[in-house]
């Protein structure tokens, strides 16, 4: 079996609510701080950030050591998927699809032969690096446990998402309402209702298709709002939460 116990899929499936953090920053402690805040998993953002491969494994070893799991943000590239699933995560989630071809794409590169095309090594932390497993039962493992995630933020994506939340390829989606704005020509403007309205047609018809819905939020209020509007899991960002908390820190010790 893969590694980990697949805390992440066990709770979707039992259709309990997750809450994550995505990090694009260097920092093993902040990932031990998390686990023991609570939070059900962190998110490496291979897309945008300074964070290398050997950065991310070890921030990865800290998670699944507190218990938390770990999924990966990055392009819709078959090494740069691959890299990330060999490491352990659970999944990935690739950002600006924008059709079923981009959606297939995804799931070919995290899948094995013959759902996918990823290519097979068992010397991987993944494999338990060939130790008490078969390389036939490690691909049946990862095929049926592998998160496929497709970010939907732009306006052909939107205009898509009947024929990308429809595709087996594609267990989840995650609304990126800020490229979603900016590619509405309201760039900064997450709650335009023409953006709010084209995120409930995204949650709304990827919900229809039977698919996970990943929406994000930058507070708690944020967060149990996106849960009550139909999200099955929420992403913070990392920045915004700890900026957050430092200032409001700061202005209630001053009094400002």
């Amino acid at each position: 079996m893969m590694i980990g116990t697949q805390r992440l899929r066990a709770k979707l499936e039992a259709a309990e609510p997750v809450l994550g953090m995505m990090i694009n920053f260097d920092s093993l402690w902040f990932v031990d701080m998390l686990a023991l805040s609570g939070f059900d998993f962190i998110m490496l953002d291979g897309e945008h950030g300074v964070l290398n491969p050997a950065q991310c494994e070890i921030m990865l070893r800290a998670a699944h050591s507190g218990g938390l799991s770990v999924l990966a943000r990055a392009p819709n590239d078959p090494h740069e998927i691959q890299r990330f699933l060999d490491m352990g995560t659970e999944g990935v989630f690739v950002p600006h699809v924008q059709s079923v071809q981009d959606a297939q794409a995804a799931g070919a590169a995290m899948k094995y032969p013959p759902l996918g095309s990823r290519g097979l090594t068992t010397i991987t932390r993944a494999a338990n690096y060939g130790i008490d497993i078969h390389p036939r039962d490690f691909v049946a493992a990862t095929n049926a446990q592998i998160i496929c995630g497709a970010m939907v933020e732009t306006v052909a994506g939107v205009e898509q998402i009947d024929a990308i939340a429809a595709s087996p390829a594609v267990d989840a989606i995650l609304i990126g309402s800020g490229d979603l704005a900016a590619s509405m020509g309201l760039p900064g403007e997450r709650k335009h209702p023409d953006v709010l309205a084209a995120s409930r047609k995204v949650t709304e018809r990827a919900r229809a298709h039977g698919k996970w819905i990943a929406h994000a939020a930058s507070d708690a209020q944020g967060a149990r709002q996106a849960f009550a509007e139909g999200a099955h899991m929420v992403i913070a960002p990392a920045m915004a939460m700890v900026v957050g908390a430092g200032r409001g820190f700061v202005s209630h010790a001053k009094d400002i």
